[in-house]
């Protein structure tokens, strides 16, 4: 298990099961480069003025991704937002 990061532990949109899903990986995750998705461009395109707004949207998003079993792409979209 891997140690999370505050935002997430400290995240009001990420559930609790979001968090240990989140948490079960043996090694930190990493930024895959050609990570690229239509969704996490279109919340950056939108909320790129309200970057509080962004972080609630991207956490939505990671926490959706997570509940389709995407647990890989729910860490890129936390990675690629600048976080870590």
């Amino acid at each position: 298990m891997i140690e999370l990061p505050t935002h997430i532990i400290e995240s009001t949109i990420l559930t609790d099961k979001d968090k240990i899903t989140l948490s079960t990986l043996a090694e930190p995750p990493t930024v895959d480069p050609s990570f690229y998705d239509d969704q996490l461009k279109n919340i950056f395109q939108y909320y790129s003025l309200s970057p509080d707004e962004m972080d609630v949207e991207v956490h939505k998003y990671a926490s959706k991704l997570l509940a389709e079993g995407k647990v890989n792409e729910a860490w890129q979209v936390l990675l690629t937002n600048g976080y870590f």
